[in-house]
Formats: C-alpha cells, sequence, structure tokens
C-alpha cells in the first residue's frame, strides 16, 4: 500500500506486488451497493479486517435521503476506479515528499492528482506499516469513514467524487506548506512595538469558510486534520468534510510542533452543510465554487493547558503560532480558536489573534463568535482597547494574565475582570485625549 520511507511517501504503484492487488480490486463489480461493500472489505483485510455494510444500509437510510446514490454509482464510481488507477501516470516516480518538523516547504500537485489519492484514501489500499511516520500517529484513510457508518462526513467525501464526474475536474493546482521559527527564535518583537492595532469586524452568525478573505483559520489539532476521518466533527472535521482536497495534508504532515503551522493553497468546497457536532447534516453539493478559494491555515492551540493558560511562556506559544499562520494575510477570517473542546478563554484567544493579525500587517480581522455568549464582552473591550499600540495591549494582556495562573478554576473570570479594568483606563485616556484636542 502506500508506505512510508525516510522522508517521501512511497505511492502504491511503485509497490509491483501490491498494485497487482489494487489492479485486481478495483477490477471487481462496484455497480451496486453490495459489491462496492465488497470492495472495501476486501481491501480492509489486508490491515484492520473490518466490514463494510454502508452502501447496502445508507441509501435506503433517512440520513442517506440527502444524496443522490443513483448518480453516484452511474458516474461517481466509475469515476473514483478510473482515476484511482491513473497513480502510475500521475506520479512518476511514484513518490512524494513529506512535510516534517523543520522542513519548511511546500508541495503542490494537480486537481487530479488529488483525486487519484482521495480515491485511494476511500478504497483503503493503504497497508498497516503505513500508517505512522516516524513512531507518530499517521492517517490517511477516508474508507474508516464507511466502515463507522460516519454517515454526514462519509457523503460530504462522496459528494467530492459526484461533483468531479459531474462537472470534470477543475483546472488549477493545490499546494501544501509547512512553516514554522526556530524553536525559541521568533523573528518578531512584541514588547514596545509602537505599531497600531488593525481593525476588527464581528460576526455572530456567519461562517469561516463563507468569509471574503484571502485565509481561513482551521482550529486545528497537532495532528492535522484531527479525526475528520474517524466521526469526529468540530470546526476542523467540517472543514476538511467541505473541501476534501484538504485531506490530502494528513498523508503528507507530522505533527505540528510549537512553532509550526500548516497551510494549504487552493483547496475548493464541494459541499453545503447544516449544523454543528451532533447536528451536522450533508445538505448537498454546491452549485458554483468560487474561482480563487481562500487559504487555509492549520494552526493549533494549546490542549489540556486550560489552568495554566494564563502563564507567559504559554501567552506566547499560542501568539507566536498565530503570528506565524497569519503572515501574508490581508484580510483574515477567525474565530474562537482553541476555546471550545481545548478549553481556552474566549478573551485570551481574541487578544492573541488580534495581536498577530495587528504584527502581521492584516488589513481587517473578520472575527466569527458563532453566538458563543462567552465571547459577548469582545466587542466592548476592542471598542476600549483599539487605540493602544500593539506593544500597550501586549504589555496589558500580560499583566491583566500576572496574577490568573494561581487562582483555579476562577482564572478566566479574573482575567476578563483585569481586562476590563485596563479596557476602562484606555478608555479614558482616550476620552482625555479627545477633549485636549478639541
Amino acid at each position: 500500500g502506500i508506505r512510508l520511507w525516510g522522508d517521501c511517501l512511497y505511492l502504491p504503484c511503485g509497490d509491483e506486488a501490491w498494485w497487482r492487488k489494487v489492479e485486481h480490486g478495483l477490477g471487481q463489480p462496484m455497480g451496486d451497493g453490495e459489491s462496492l461493500d465488497g470492495v472495501l472489505t476486501g481491501f480492509a483485510a489486508e490491515t484492520t479486517q473490518q466490514t463494510c455494510r454502508f452502501f447496502a444500509r445508507v441509501p435506503r437510510s433517512a440520513e442517506g435521503a440527502a444524496f443522490d446514490f443513483g448518480e453516484f454509482f452511474r458516474t461517481a464510481v466509475p469515476f473514483m476506479r478510473a482515476v484511482a488507477l491513473e497513480m502510475p501516470m500521475l506520479f512518476a516516480p511514484p513518490t512524494l515528499p513529506l512535510l516534517l518538523r523543520g522542513c519548511n516547504r511546500g508541495v503542490t500537485l494537480s486537481r487530479r492528482q488529488v483525486a487519484s489519492l482521495l480515491a485511494h484514501s476511500f478504497f483503503g489500499t493503504i497497508t498497516a506499516e503505513a500508517r505512522r511516520v516516524r513512531k507518530e500517529k499517521w492517517a490517511f484513510r477516508a474508507a474508516q469513514l464507511f466502515f463507522l457508518e460516519a454517515v454526514p462526513s462519509a457523503l460530504c467525501f462522496l459528494a467530492y467524487f459526484l461533483a468531479l464526474a459531474r462537472d470534470g475536474v477543475p483546472d488549477g493546482t493545490v499546494t501544501y506548506a509547512r512553516r514554522g521559527f526556530p524553536r525559541g527564535s521568533p523573528p518578531w518583537q512584541w514588547a514596545g512595538s509602537g505599531a497600531p492595532l488593525c481593525p476588527v469586524r464581528f460576526l455572530d452568525t456567519a461562517r469561516i469558510e463563507d468569509a471574503e478573505a484571502d485565509v481561513h483559520v482551521d482550529f486545528a489539532n497537532k495532528f492535522v486534520g484531527g479525526g475528520c476521518l474517524e466521526n469526529d466533527v468540530n470546526q476542523e472535521e467540517i472543514l476538511f468534510a467541505i473541501k476534501p482536497e484538504l485531506i490530502v495534508a494528513m498523508a503528507l504532515c507530522s505533527y505540528m510542533h510549537d512553532e509550526e503551522v500548516v497551510t494549504v493553497t487552493g483547496a475548493l468546497q464541494y459541499t453545503v452543510y447544516s449544523g454543528f457536532k451532533s447536528t451536522f447534516r450533508y445538505e448537498g453539493v454546491l452549485a458554483q465554487r468560487p474561482p480563487c478559494p481562500a487559504a487555509v491555515v492549520a494552526m493549533d492551540a494549546l490542549q489540556g493547558c486550560a489552568r495554566i493558560q494564563f502563564g507567559e511562556g504559554l501567552i506566547l506559544r499560542d501568539l507566536n503560532k498565530a503570528r506565524l499562520g497569519f503572515a501574508g494575510a490581508r484580510v483574515l477570517a477567525t474565530g474562537n480558536w482553541g476555546a471550545g473542546a481545548f478549553g481556552n478563554d474566549h478573551i485570551l484567544k481574541f487578544m492573541q489573534q488580534w495581536l498577530a493579525a495587528s504584527d502581521a500587517g492584516v488589513r481587517c480581522l473578520l472575527y466569527h463568535t458563532f453566538q458563543d455568549v462567552r465571547a459577548k464582552p469582545l466587542l466592548s473591550l476592542y471598542e476600549a482597547l483599539r487605540r493602544l499600540t500593539i506593544g500597550e495591549l501586549y504589555a496589558a494582556v500580560l499583566d491583566a494574565a500576572r496574577d490568573c495562573a494561581c487562582v483555579g478554576p476562577r482564572a478566566k473570570h479574573t482575567f476578563r475582570k483585569n481586562m476590563e479594568s485596563h479596557a476602562r483606563r484606555a478608555a479614558a485616556a482616550a476620552a482625555v485625549g479627545q477633549e485636549i484636542q478639541s
């Protein structure tokens, strides 16, 4: 199957014996649910010994009614088989460079190459030995969605191939890149910076992926993609479900370290959805895709550090990661990064991203609150603090956090009260300044 040797991803077509098995498996009938289940089960016999019943069950279910399985079997399945078998022609030599720690490089693929990789991900043509990168977790097996019957995510994945079979593979490329800076030596300074803070627009109900911005933020797991191939449906997993071209990053990247981010440029959205987490639903193929999709920056916030997140070193960890991720953005769409399942503080995460965007030269920060009541104080804090410099806001954040690390469960409350105190002082100073000018 796909094997990982050294710094390269060795594709199935590079192993003559395995490729013969792949060709044989893909030559089996796939024209109905039971036969397609049989193909997935056959490939799984080489790895996980799972049995697939998705295509026998789901098309007859209420949840499957939103998807056109008739067209899928007529057009998408033959396309998936064909593009998978094109792999030897699409990849010569049959390898891809991996994006490992410290590499600071990118890999650019045509959309047809991406489609071929994702077709192999669907069929599960990956052996057990290929599931680790230098003793790290590694996952690139969309077949798991169908064994687990993760219906909404699975339907989004199938809709990608339905769209390609119906409309053709779009022109263009997708670039997967890893960026970082030397550990302990970020190439920017926060203390004393006299640069102004960037303007922020708060959006309560809009979605990040719909924002008219050139960069969208993925609230990532350190293993990019998180549980998108398992049945998780948080912000990152939904993003990867509706933009399946992002999933290839999971094949190429080892986990992100504190001083690293992963960016994907060119990934298109193919599906429409509703809901979030338990209410997430597939709603159909996207009728019209934007010609110039936003870049996606995957950056992982602190996880499991909610009780100690206000320490200066941990504040700097996420501040520097956000600054790295925001480099080059003009209009940036983000939101409550790391403040959901990871348990971080909404106000602190906003302040870190506001500082990072300002230092990166972002012209406008589009901040999506998703109507979270914990984000309610952000607008008033922004209005009071927006005339400060980067250095002044950074000093205020550190001061507000100084006595929070040791107050236990009340740390977030204490930080909010301290930031509100700084906001009152900043507002009073601004009022005095206006009186002097008048």
